[in-house]
């Protein structure tokens, strides 16, 4: 929709880049170099440096993201996949006449969950493809619950002829199982976010022929585990003794089997290892920042960059081999440190959020406030990135979406001094392998942030923190060690925060096995594990969470 008035609300494009960190990108790091699309993006916008986000894992991030409310608001958890307060941007925007679509990597976020839903259209890009020829039967569908082997020939073969298209769907089988043979599969997954940027092209040509404003939420997979990346982004590394790329598909691999063993700190990386493994993130988020390009100049191409509100976020970041409570950590996962939680933030849209770099601290939750703000909808001005809701910061009437008084896009201690929260319920309950039951995974972690502090509560034990926000980094310090009136705000963000969750409520450990916390889970309908959809799980245990 090219050419709309300037008194009409804006087109939404919501990228959401995944397991990203800000020292990764040129606009907050001078010594990268392979991000130029994103550098580009930021001359034009306003580039918020202290970003927090509310949790360090997709599904409580992004339902922040969308609802502007904070995990233990929303209740989208490890406890608890599904949004049970507030509403999402997408239903909000839908009845105020948006057309809303989603490029979805079917993982955490999709149609499967409450807080996926609403879009208009849903496209899937991720994974290697199941339907080669239109009109025959996904691959998925013709194996679903057949094993591997002789079998699933049989009963792939069975279902094809049954279908209305045999031919279609055998072909669609032969090539599926040709592309696994030859690798094509693995390569399709690699450049899944090529597919999203095609997809995105294909929808932003459809909005210049439609009167209606446009949301668009593409959420790309670069730069998560297993950090696969198209050869042409590779730098000339390989993980200590590999020297060919299926040898180093072979060692992650390994390295994703051994993921749990590195959360509980039986699995610990070398210098090389470590080496390796940076050098291969920076090369995806590259990748990313390639695909990034292809989205904006699509945008630029069909008219729509001038009224479109465009958001460039990570919904957390990443663990690259940094040390700490006896463990190496790698993941986003048992972990609440500062690498998790601080992310990039860029927005642009003219006249308002133009060439500018923000110090101020701020929570990744306030895009939905800022997106309805814009759209002329009630919102919270204490959740919001818009200048003109500064003075609401101290405060704020009930929302849309949103609850009062938390203050500067994060929450207000006292004197209005602006506080992050994130917060972490441990891993699902059962996720964890049958061999591994260590309880530390399942200790909840909170974090408030203000200024250069942070103060971590860690199962009960608090810790302080000194930040440096050039280093993206946090040395350790006695709590004495922090201003007296720092310390009080910070403690008690944290325990509003524990209050809100019911005094730690069902993330608290008690003693019980890891097999009956999965169990009683179940059995209380606060662990919908079970109906998470095959495909979704497939890609799940791919990306090491299950």
């Amino acid at each position: 929709m090219s050419g709309r008035g300037g008194g009409d609300p804006p087109n939404v494009l919501l990228l959401v880049l995944d397991a990203t960190r800000a020292d990764y990108l040129s606009p907050y790091n001078p010594d990268v170099s392979n991000t130029p699309n994103l550098g580009s993006f930021a001359d034009g916008a306003t580039v918020f440096r202290r970003a927090i986000s509310p949790a360090p894992w997709t599904l409580p991030s992004v339902t922040s993201l969308l609802t502007g409310r904070y995990p233990h608001e929303h209740g989208a958890t490890s406890r608890g996949f599904e949004l049970r307060e507030g509403r999402t941007i997408t239903r909000d925007l839908s009845d105020a006449g948006y057309r809303c679509v989603h490029l979805s990597p079917k993982t955490w976020i999709g149609e499967w969950l409450p807080q996926g839903r609403g879009f208009d259209r849903v496209d899937e890009f991720t994974g290697p493809r199941h339907r080669y020829f239109e009109g025959g039967e996904d691959v998925r569908r013709l194996s679903a619950g057949v094993a591997r082997g002789p079998a699933w020939y049989a009963a792939v073969a069975k279902r094809a002829l049954a279908s209305d298209a045999p031919l279609r769907s055998l072909a669609n089988a032969a090539a599926f199982r040709l592309s696994e043979a030859t690798g094509d599969a693995w390569l399709d997954d690699v450049r899944a976010s090529e597919r999203a940027a095609a997809l995105a092209d294909e929808r932003f040509a459809e909005f210049a022929d439609d009167d209606r404003p446009f949301f668009l939420y593409a959420h790309l997979m670069d730069p998560h585990l297993p950090f696969y990346v198209p050869e042409e982004f590779a730098s000339d590394i390989r993980p200590p003794g590999c020297d060919t790329l299926a040898e180093e598909r072979e060692y992650m691999a390994s390295l994703m089997d051994d993921i749990w063993r590195m959360r509980l700190g039986d699995r610990r990386l070398t210098g090389d290892e470590r080496r390796y493994l940076r050098a291969r993130y920076a090369d995806e988020v590259g990748y990313a920042d390639f695909v990034v390009g292809r989205v904006l100049d699509s945008l630029e191409r069909h008219g729509h960059a001038a009224d479109t509100l465009v958001i460039v976020a990570a919904d957390h970041g990443e663990h690259l081999g940094e040390d700490a409570d006896g463990r190496t950590l790698l993941d986003h996962q048992t972990s609440i440190r500062l690498p998790l939680l601080r992310v990039p933030l860029l927005v642009r849209y003219p006249g308002r959020f133009e060439a500018d770099e923000r110090d101020d601290l701020v929570g990744t939750h306030a895009v939905a406030g800022t997106v309805r703000a814009l759209a002329g909808l009630r919102h919270d001005p204490s959740r919001s990135l818009l200048d003109g809701d500064a003075d609401g910061r101290q405060g704020g009437d009930e929302a849309v979406g949103g609850a009062a008084g938390d203050g500067a896009a994060t929450r207000n201690g006292e004197g209005g001094r602006p506080i992050a929260v994130a917060e972490y319920a441990g891993v699902v309950a059962s996720h964890p392998p049958d061999d591994v039951a260590a309880d530390e995974l399942f200790v909840p972690r909170r974090a408030a942030i203000t200024g250069e502090w942070k103060l971590d509560e860690v199962g009960g034990t608090r810790r302080a923190a000194r930040i440096d926000w050039g280093s993206n980094s946090a040395r350790e310090v006695p709590p004495e060690a922090v201003p007296d009136d720092v310390l009080v705000a910070l403690d008690a963000a944290l325990a509003d925060a524990a209050d809100a969750t019911g005094a730690g409520g069902a993330t608290e450990t008690d003693g019980t096995t890891k097999a009956e916390r999965a169990g009683n889970a179940a059995d209380d309908g606060t662990d919908p594990a079970g109906s998470i959809p095959a495909d979704v799980r497939e890609n799940l245990d791919d990306l090491g969470y299950l």
